[in-house]
């Protein structure tokens, strides 16, 4: 087995990303941070078509820790930027997603999904609802950017232009300190309420920066032109208690902020209602429908759903990933592990899956066949880590 092979192997069987996001060697891009990740000391690692850092020199664990207590960089260049533009946009839009732009303000940010005809996640994503009325800004998953494109060319006429935004680096600043930092090159920042964007300028150039992230912290995520992208980050690496991060912490961060990751907690075969999202779907958009795959979401809504995503914390030190069945008392499968691995916050093990509606009913304790044992687990509320978001100054 070769490096790549035994890092593929710890980070995707181990549990922390779903093979459909490692990209073949042939043809793999690079993001306008590479320099720097080499220098910095970075493993790199092919993901979702790119060379990306899974690490840095002083591991997983510590990046994570860093980023809950102070501040961390993720390179996240690779997720798809989708300006989509045209007359009447949002009801446009609005026929593609389960949200109503009427109950969005400017610059607000809405998480939300593009669902198939049969109410399944095609991908989960952010959607900005722009200041000017004839545009809005997306931010989807990286595997997922062609497929998206497609089911938007397929579902809005040729008035709209939809553009991939390929000359611009996404950069997500994370952390209770993020904030503090960023303000010293955008005084206004820290006024900013989560999920909430706006475009700054700063040495000439102009960022579209948006309070939100993938971690549970407070955070930003920062688009710029690939030009200046080197250029900004190395200042960024300046500030006081400022790191870089990678795959690997961004992965534990989000698990233990109990957030789903496509590919492996949502996909084409699972309902948002199955994996707890209804909460990101209109009330009124519910009731009146008029989207792709209402029908089913309603359904759902009103008749239930056959298993559900909950959190799962193993019992002892033995993490479960992704692919461990999970058993009832009478050791009969009632459902499976989607993410699973080690919590530095709380210094165990978590995970993530669906399970059986009925047998929820019933159970509080579980069992995962780890390395072929039986081990104990409790079913647990999501988030496991608190989200520390910033609502605004009250």
């Amino acid at each position: 087995m070769t490096e790549e092979g035994s890092w593929k192997q710890l980070f995707c069987h181990g549990g922390y990303m779903s093979e459909a996001y490692w990209g073949l060697e042939q043809d793999l891009k690079t993001t306008p941070l590479y320099k720097i990740h080499n220098n910095s000391g970075a493993k790199l690692v092919p993901f979702a078509g790119f060379y990306l850092p899974i690490q840095y020199e002083n591991g997983i664990i510590a990046e994570h820790n860093h980023t809950r207590s102070s501040a961390s960089i993720f390179d996240v260049s690779h997720m798809g930027q989708i300006k989509i533009s045209g007359p009447m946009i949002y009801d446009a839009m609005e026929k593609i997603l389960p949200i109503s732009f009427s109950k969005i303000s400017p610059g607000q940010i809405k998480y939300t999904q593009f669902l198939n005809s049969e109410g399944k996640i095609i991908d989960d994503l952010m959607i900005t609802r722009s200041f000017e009325e004839d545009h809005v800004w997306l931010v989807v998953n990286a595997d997922c950017t062609d497929k998206d494109l497609d089911h938007l060319y397929n579902n809005l006429n040729k008035a709209y232009k939809i553009e991939l935004i390929e000359d611009r680096a996404l950069i997500a600043l994370q952390g209770p300190n993020s904030s503090n930092i960023l303000k010293t090159f955008f005084q206004e920042i820290d006024e900013m309420p989560f999920m909430t964007a706006d475009w700054f300028n700063y040495d000439n150039e102009k960022f579209f920066i948006s309070r939100c992230g993938y971690t549970g912290e407070d955070g930003f995520e920062i688009s710029i032109k690939d030009r200046y992208a080197e250029k900004f980050i190395s200042k960024l690496l300046q500030s006081e208690g400022v790191k870089l991060a990678g795959l690997g912490a961004r992965n534990s961060l989000r698990m233990e902020a109990g957030l789903c990751l496509y590919g492996n907690d949502i996909s084409s075969s699972v309902s948002p209602i199955e994996a707890g999202l209804a909460w990101s779907f209109s009330k009124e958009r519910i009731e009146n429908g008029g989207f792709i795959g209402h029908e089913h979401i309603k359904q759902d809504l009103d008749n239930g759903v056959q298993r559900k995503l909950v959190g799962i914390k193993p019992l002892g030190k033995l993490p479960a990933r992704e692919g461990t069945q999970i058993f009832d008392k009478n050791e009969k499968t009632i459902g499976q592990i989607t993410s699973g691995g080690y919590s530095p916050s709380l210094q165990a093990p978590i995970a993530m899956g669906y399970i059986n509606s009925d047998s929820l009913k019933n159970n509080c304790e579980v069992l995962l066949n780890v390395r072929g044992n039986l081990i104990p687990a409790e079913i647990a509320s999501l988030p496991f880590v608190e989200h520390k978001y910033f609502r605004g100054n009250k």
